[in-house]
């Protein structure tokens, strides 16, 4: 029988849902058991490069607040699924949740919150038999080509030791299938940093 995923998002999203091929794909909740729910639903707000100073508060809710809200609804209204199959939740993290970035303070904020936000979940539904996650990828994943290339040049500390950045099809979404295996289950509330060596967080 296929494993059942909830993939929440769009751009990077997609891609992972293609790299789970055997997979029964979900693309918004009410499935009475669920293996594997991955978030990844940043806003454009988010993702558009503004001064933290130019942003009105109602700018700031939607680029940031909203979507926030929106994961921790998720978590609740899926637990229920996840725990029918010992499952686990997983969140795409930009790096600047944990380097920062110019002019991206409300992505680096919701990117930090649902990074910890996962690392709770784990703490309190280990004993429901779920596990959580967050996986922080490359701003290439999340950004246009041209903000994304500048956000790497200021983070990176050289280039990828392999000469390339992961590919979220076939480098990121094996990451998570693993993690939604038996073989992984030793491992939970990780906060993985999967960008191919160009930010190596001690």
């Amino acid at each position: 029988m296929a494993r059942r995923a909830l993939i929440v998002g769009t751009g990077v999203a997609d891609r992972i849902a293609a790299g789970l091929p055997g997979w029964e794909i979900e693309r918004t909740p009410g499935a009475e058991s669920l293996d594997l729910v991955v978030w990844a639903d940043y806003p454009a707000a988010a993702c558009t490069p503004r001064r933290l100073t130019d942003l009105s508060l109602a700018e700031w809710d939607e680029a940031c607040d909203r979507p926030l809200r929106a994961v921790i609804d998720l978590a609740r209204e899926t637990h229920e699924a996840l725990a029918a199959n010992s499952g686990t939740f997983v969140v795409l993290v930009p790096l600047m949740a944990s380097a920062g970035g110019a002019e991206y303070t409300a992505l680096a904020s919701l990117g930090e919150g649902i990074r910890l936000l996962a690392k709770s979940l784990a703490k309190t539904w280990g004993a429901d038999g779920i596990t959580a996650h967050s996986i922080t990828l490359d701003p290439h994943a999340f950004l246009a080509a041209q903000d994304a290339a500048g956000i790497a040049a200021d983070n990176a500390l050289h280039d990828p030791p392999l000469g390339r950045v992961p590919d979220d099809t076939d480098d990121i979404a094996p990451i998570i299938e693993w993690l939604a295996s038996g073989t992984a289950a030793p491992l939970v509330g990780s906060s993985l940093v999967v960008d191919g060596g160009l930010w190596m967080p001690g």
